[in-house]
């Protein structure tokens, strides 16, 4: 609390008078007409500030200096000219408590209605907003929330903001119990403040929740039991009597995350609490949070989980969550631009009231469709946030399906990547869809995933040369035809199901060229085959391609690579009509070789004009 306050003694303000009389207007008095020639004699007299400020939520008192203790015996009322910018809280007579209540300017006045010529005081004040205070304690989906692009919404409006997380990974409502009321210092409390962020570890709950004065403190449930609402009992209630005791903002408002459900291809190990079933999974986390809110009678929900599945209806598809590399739980942490970027969307429309679609922040490299997706699926989620609204005219990312320039693709390994104008897809395992851009970086509709059967990612060998094959048109770099993902294990053709791919956002009205690239260096052209198989509207294949590839003097072998016939690693699949919905799946099996390994290191997708 602020303290507008000068000494009390007397001979020290009859000294100060003196000095202010001459250099500044900061003191009225009250005297007869005969005492005009003296003005300090018989004269009442008070000193106070003519201008303080304050921000909102902070607390003031004003004590004035008066003449004489005559003076300060006399009653004095304090009238503030709006209450709703400058709350009196505690009129003392002789000195005043006021709050800041928003931002604006108003005057308090302090006056002494018994004299016969008032001895009064008009003080201007002006309350400042006050930086937005905002806490979250959760875990990693908190992180994703509120960590990244939260701040930078806020400022975009004009908003200053200070944005805490209080952050252990996987964290349940229990253990978050268990550390408050234990007082363990086991969190990692990261806070943003001035577009800085820094972190402390090992702080408590009750150390964060007293480092700032929170206008907003959020809690949530663990990802894989916050659709089970008996999992809440009686951590909730325990939290927010333990919060709502130690939060040092009187006004300070509670909240509930709601999480979203997990990609429906995740393989995390709770997701068989929802039958593995992705709107099995949302619709329990919109009850369990809705009867928690209820029951604990917090009144703001943050609809995240129902934003993310607003989203999922967009040309992103369910492509909102990452794969984590190390992780064996997949895709229920969000995609680091769009899907982080959907969630604070969230939180900053339902915290500030203001409608998000049309703010001007977004992250970098975010093309106009995906940043609408982003925010009008949050709009729409606090607006309903219990029911999933599809987002009908955002179901394509651009208007037209035509391939004007052809698509290419890059399989493999993570650390080897090739530049524009190729698309990397980095994973083995059934995931995400990955949105394409053709060979001018024109964005299109199409996406192609692993859909499953493949084994692993193929890093290459050593030694391959850095040259370029050429073959239908393609120039296929040394870091396109290095690296592959394979399916292995075959030791016949139709011993298990082949590895599958899935081309989608093809246009059913258009007809497509597939050009496959498979090699492994390091082998004869005889060591390994690879067969494929393409199904769209009509199936296609099988072909073949002998990935092998040796440079050397012995049968079998290239003497040079520019020996190398490199039609040899390639097949292609002429006038391929996509299904009705504008699918083409592609098959691989390994036929041959030491690991009967079947590969795939590139791809390009040419629409037949």
């Amino acid at each position: 609390m602020k303290n507008v306050f000068f000494q009390n003694n007397i001979a020290w303000k009859y000294s100060m008078f003196l000095i202010f009389l001459f250099i500044s207007n900061v003191f009225i008095s009250s005297c007869s007409d005969d005492e005009v020639d003296n003005p300090i004699k018989g004269t009442h007299w008070m000193i106070v500030e003519d201008v303080v400020s304050l921000q909102t939520g902070d607390e003031m008192t004003i004590n004035p200096i008066f003449s004489s203790t005559e003076a300060e015996n006399l009653e004095y009322v304090w009238t503030s000219s709006d209450p709703e910018i400058l709350k009196i809280i505690e009129d003392n007579g002789t000195n005043v408590k006021v709050e800041g209540m928003k931002a604006g300017k108003a005057f308090i006045k302090v006056e002494s209605p018994g004299e016969t010529k008032r001895l009064s005081k008009v003080i201007s004040v002006t309350v400042k907003q006050s930086p937005l205070r905002i806490l979250a304690i959760g875990n990693s989906f908190s992180q994703d929330a509120v960590e990244q692009y939260l701040y930078e919404l806020l400022k975009a409006e004009g908003i200053e903001a200070v944005i805490g997380n209080m952050y252990i990974g996987g964290c349940s409502l229990e253990t978050h119990w268990a550390n408050a009321n234990g007082n363990q210092a086991k969190y990692s409390y990261r806070k943003i403040e001035n577009g800085s962020k820094t972190t402390k570890a090992n702080t408590t709950l009750e150390a964060a929740l007293k480092d700032d004065k929170w206008d907003y403190i959020s809690l949530q449930q663990v990802s894989g039991k916050s659709g089970q609402y008996d999992t809440y009992k009686p951590y909730l209630s325990n939290l927010v009597n333990y919060v709502k005791g130690r939060a040092i903002n009187k006004y300070m408002k509670l909240m509930l995350h709601q999480t979203w459900a997990y990609a429906s291809y995740s393989n995390h190990a709770d997701f068989k609490n929802y039958d593995n079933d992705q709107m099995t999974m949302y619709r329990a986390i919109v009850n369990a949070v809705n009867e928690a809110a209820s029951d604990q009678k917090i009144n703001i929900i943050i609809p995240a989980g129902t934003a993310i599945q607003n989203g999922r209806t967009s040309f992103i598809g369910d492509n909102f969550t990452r794969l984590d590399n190390g992780d064996a739980t997949r895709y229920y942490h969000l995609e680091t631009t769009y899907g982080r970027y959907t969630a604070a969307c969230v939180w900053f429309e339902k915290i500030t009231g203001k409608n998000v679609v049309g703010n001007t922040y977004a992250p970098k490299g975010l093309d106009e469709k995906t940043i609408k997706v982003a925010q009008t699926a949050a709009h729409m989620a606090v607006q309903s946030p219990n029911t999933v609204t599809e987002l009908v005219d955002l179901k394509k990312r651009v208007d037209s399906d035509v391939l004007t320039a052809p698509i290419y693709v890059d399989f493999g390994s993570p650390t080897i990547t090739s530049a524009t104008p190729w698309n990397n897809y980095t994973s083995s395992v059934s995931a995400a869809p990955l949105l394409l851009s053709d060979a001018k970086a024109n964005a299109t509709n199409v996406s192609v995933r692993v859909a499953g059967g493949f084994t692993s990612v193929y890093n290459g060998t050593s030694g391959e040369p850095d040259k370029v094959m050429v073959a239908d048109e393609v120039e296929f770099p040394m870091s396109a035809w290095k690296d592959g993902i394979i399916v292995s294990g075959t030791a016949n053709a139709g011993d298990t199901e082949p590895a599958t791919v899935e081309v989608t956002g093809l246009s059913s009205a258009n007809k497509y060229n597939f050009t496959i690239l498979a090699v492994r260096f390091g082998g004869s052209k005889a060591a390994r085959t690879s067969e494929y198989t393409l199904k769209g509207k009509n199936t296609i294949g099988p072909k073949e391609i002998r990935t092998g590839l040796k440079l050397g003097t012995n049968d079998g072998e290239y003497a040079t690579f520019e020996e190398v016939p490199y039609g040899e690693y390639i097949t292609k699949f002429e006038n391929v009509e996509p299904t009705a919905d504008g699918k083409v799946v592609i098959e691989v099996v390994g036929l041959s070789g030491a690991a009967t390994e079947g590969h795939l290191n590139a791809l390009s997708i040419r629409q037949v004009q």
